[in-house]
């Protein structure tokens, strides 16, 4: 069974988004295992930053219930799918990482004893990825606006939302775009 997973992870034309949704289903799966005790070690807690670092990556693996991880899963495998056959998988999970780091480190300054999850910053990365991806392509984004719009709204009408973590992965995931683009070139 193993053999044929990792079979179908290299066969794939998005090993990344398949690798990053299989992390996130076994992060999800190992909350209902071990409970809360996942979440307060592998959650980001500005307080925590600079003695266990490792959760500027972690809590993107960490959700706080199955319609947070449906829909960052969901969205994850919708602009993975487009984003990483136009960057490639190396290119690609740096944007998602880095979209994930600047989202922790917005929570950092912004909302300095909040416990964060959740993919959505990378989420918002991708959205950034993928709004200058078109627009390098002469694409109208008008309706990728609205979305990354309507999604920022609900962060900040819906109580418990990360809307710090959005827009600092709106942020890196434009910055990091940037960077790779000229890295290209």
């Amino acid at each position: 069974m193993t053999n044929q997973l990792w079979s179908s992870i290299r066969r794939s034309r998005t090993p990344a988004t398949f690798a990053l949704l299989g992390v996130i289903a076994l992060g999800y799966v190992a909350q209902f295992v071990v409970g809360d005790s996942l979440l307060y070690t592998f959650a980001f807690y500005p307080p925590l930053m600079w003695s266990e670092p490792w959760r500027l990556l972690t809590s993107a693996f960490i959700h706080s219930g199955i319609m947070h991880v449906m829909f960052n899963g969901y969205s994850l495998w919708v602009l993975g799918n487009l984003i990483e056959r136009v960057l490639g998988p190396a290119r690609f999970l740096l944007v998602f990482a880095m979209s994930v780091i600047a989202g922790c480190l917005a929570v950092f300054v912004l909302s300095p004893d909040s416990l964060t999850v959740g993919a959505s910053a990378g989420i918002f990365g991708l959205f950034a990825t993928l709004f200058m991806i078109n627009r390098g392509f002469g694409g109208n984004n008008v309706s990728l606006l609205a979305i990354i719009g309507l999604n920022l709204a609900i962060g900040f009408i819906v109580p418990g939302i990360a809307w710090e973590a959005h827009i600092g992965g709106l942020i890196g995931g434009f910055i990091t775009t940037l960077v790779v683009r000229r890295a290209r070139r």
